[in-house]
């Protein structure tokens, strides 16, 4: 996938590329397999791209089995994984298997099929609504659906792990928010990573359960952020200080260290705004909290709460 700026010099420097790449290497571009996807352009646009020799498809694409496209997938561009699903079904006498063997085809084909989606985006509530909806009926029926009357359980309580007295079957919502999460943990430990220090976006619901799940060991307060991280004995300034974390421009939150921070009091100078009795009280508490907060050589680490599933 390459990504130009749709201009006639961009579009003739792109072509004159993978030209040069494919007499040095013999790997021609077969342009009648390829297509160009105009992101942001005029009309015009599309004749220009014409040159390249590969047909325009408007957006969404599937790329590496994900749809993309400039907003959220709809549950109509998700319905191919929906179908896909579907099709794993046995056609030939389903309904004389066991539930044992019905069960374990739940969870280790049907649950698997979606965990590729599951890691880039949050599919819309009717999309796993539809993909419960094929697993539960195969599981109580033998086929794509089922009437509740055929339903033993409730949905949620087969979700639940074995020794909760569930079946431990993948709950697909909850399963898509710790995928999700991992993305959230690996910007902040994995330095190496190619898409470092892209603005990933993430819902507020995955962001409140990322907070809740981390704490930081403070070292040398490099990677640590001041206003939004919990390193103080295992709480943030948010949770200390509230009114007074509603101050500190968005811009500062997401930028300022705890080393700069503590460097000469730098932390103080974020906070913008009138100061009202509440703020100033929470601003005392937060000075004292801070005495004696010592760095060290040894870099800051990010503690995971939960267990490694």
């Amino acid at each position: 996938m390459i990504f130009c700026h749709a201009t006639q010099d961009d579009v003739a420097a792109i072509k004159g590329i993978l030209t040069l790449f494919g007499r040095a290497s013999g790997l021609r571009v077969n342009y009648a397999k390829s297509s160009a996807t105009i992101l942001h352009g005029k009309p015009a646009t599309a004749e220009m791209i014409t040159q390249l020799g590969c047909p325009v498809v408007e957006l969404p694409i599937t790329y590496l089995g994900i749809p993309l496209t400039l907003r959220r997938p709809s549950a109509a561009q998700l319905q191919p994984l929906v179908d896909s699903v579907a099709a794993r079904l046995p056609t030939c006498k389903a309904w004389l298997m066991n539930k044992a063997g019905r069960l374990a085809l739940v969870k280790s084909v049907l649950s698997a099929i979606p965990v590729h989606q599951l890691l880039a985006f949050t599919p819309p509530k009717k999309t796993l609504k539809q993909l419960e909806k094929i697993q539960r009926g195969f599981l109580w029926a033998g086929r794509a659906v089922a009437n509740e009357g055929h339903c033993h359980v409730n949905w949620r309580h087969a979700c639940r792990p074995v020794e909760y007295g569930g079946l431990g079957i993948r709950c697909l919502e909850r399963a898509g928010l710790a995928l999700r999460l991992r993305w959230m943990w690996l910007a902040r430990t994995d330095t190496d990573r190619a898409w470092k220090g892209l603005d990933l976006q993430f819902s507020k619901e995955e962001r409140a359960l990322f907070f809740a799940s981390t704490t930081m060991v403070l070292g040398d307060g490099r990677t640590t952020l001041f206003w939004d991280d919990r390193w103080i004995n295992g709480q943030s300034v948010r949770e200390i200080a509230p009114m007074l974390y509603q101050c500190i421009p968005k811009r500062r939150r997401k930028t300022r260290t705890v080393a700069e921070g503590l460097g000469g009091n730098t932390w103080a100078r974020d906070i913008q705004g009138t100061l009202r009795i509440h703020e100033i009280g929470q601003y005392l508490m937060l000075w004292q909290a801070l005495q004696h907060r010592p760095l060290s050589d040894e870099p800051d680490r990010l503690l995971w709460r939960w267990t490694a599933s």
